[in-house]
């Protein structure tokens, strides 16, 4: 009986801290959105061009890391 009690304990404890998290991920995303809600057509486009050029960059660096890998096998 006694180990039916801790897994119930720990059922509870667990399902708090998922709660908890839950809403600090939602405060958090509320907040993006709010953000995103007040940005002006320029702002969207500037952050649209960042994220692209983040993009660009990351498939550049791939591009490198695949060819300094195919050149070692040479």
């Amino acid at each position: 009986m006694e180990a039916n009690a801790s897994v119930d304990m720990f059922s509870k404890v667990l399902e708090n801290q998922l709660l908890q998290t839950t809403k600090l991920v939602e405060e958090h995303l509320d907040s993006e959105i709010q953000k995103l809600d007040q940005m002006d057509e320029d702002e969207l486009e500037r952050l649209k061009e960042k994220r692209l050029e983040a993009l660009r960059k990351a498939q550049q660096q791939k591009q490198v890391t695949s060819l300094l890998c195919f050149l070692k096998l040479l």
